[in-house]
């Protein structure tokens, strides 16, 4: 019997029994690890990861995933936690607003909630609902969709260990709008040793996301990684390096961590922090920028 001929259902149930299995085993969750993650960095980059002396940030991000075990990396993962986290580090003003947090999402009051909203997990990557006016609110649907969110382990198939702790929570944030109404651009920083060597702006991310990377002096890198690169600068905010030092305060006690920000009319608003940006399994065109961003990354002893 070949694969596809089985029912989804069913297939879903092993990949599920597949992939929850070496949790049973520490030491079988390593290794089960080790050789998930090298093959989907092979299947991404077409060769395997240099482990041994790793060169390119993908390489290094790869390295990361495997090797560093500090409790830091779940803490700062946990979108909730982290808040304190922020706050004891750069002052609570920069969090954006929290409206309600519940294990199940049901249980929110839903009626109670502003006209825009945005509808969380904190435990995995991507788990974010927008809510952009009520007309297009769909409460059961979402509720529904938190659920699966919360009822699922994002370590178990994605592999990265810093979600694998982090308690499942529901949670709502404000609506942080941009200036033609949709989301507004996003500044993630990237922070090597405390310094941040290079920022990441993204905009569009609601219609046509594009996203250009620069340096510190704000000189332009040329690449290409996960989607097109915009054609014009981004209009540089006044507190540009405000959002710098947040960055890299929030940023000292790692080898590497990316700090990401909003900026609304002068409000520096903070998004999240990231230990592996695309699970190190993007590749960048040219190939000499993974190198370039690897070189800044002083790696820790393996913990």
């Amino acid at each position: 019997m070949r694969w596809t001929t089985i029912p989804a259902a069913l297939r879903d149930e092993a990949n599920n029994l597949f992939y929850r299995i070496p949790g049973l085993n520490p030491r079988l969750e390593r290794w089960f690890d080790y050789h998930v993650i090298r093959h989907r960095y092979h299947r991404a980059f077409g060769e395997y990861p240099n482990l041994e002396s790793p060169r390119t940030f993908s390489e290094k991000v790869i390295y990361k995933r495997l090797y560093d075990r500090r409790p830091l990396l779940t803490r700062v993962a946990d979108k909730v936690r982290v808040r304190d986290f922020v706050a004891e580090r750069i002052g609570a003003e920069c969090l954006p607003e929290m409206m309600a947090v519940n294990r199940d999402p049901a249980a929110i009051d839903w009626a109670s909630l502003p006209a825009r909203f945005v509808a969380k997990a904190n435990h995995g990557s991507g788990y974010n609902i927008v809510v952009n006016g009520r007309t297009a609110f769909d409460r059961l649907a979402t509720v529904s969709r938190l659920r699966g969110w919360i009822d699922s382990s994002f370590y178990t198939y994605s592999r990265e260990w810093c979600y694998r702790d982090i308690e499942p929570l529901a949670f709502i944030e404000e609506f942080l709008k941009g200036e033609d109404g949709g989301l507004p651009d996003d500044w993630k920083f990237f922070v090597f040793g405390g310094k941040a060597r290079y920022v990441q702006v993204d905009t569009g991310r609601d219609k046509a996301h594009r996203h250009s990377f620069y340096r510190m002096d704000r000189s332009r890198v040329r690449v290409r990684s996960f989607v097109d690169d915009r054609d014009r600068d981004p209009v540089w905010p006044a507190n540009f390096e405000t959002m710098v030092r947040f960055a890299e305060t929030l940023g000292a006690e790692f080898d590497f961590i990316r700090a990401d920000f909003y900026n609304i009319d002068g409000r520096i608003v903070f998004g999240e922090l990231t230990n592996y940006p695309h699970a190190g399994l993007m590749p960048f065109e040219p190939a000499s920028v993974d190198l370039e961003f690897g070189s800044h990354w002083a790696l820790l002893e393996r913990y």
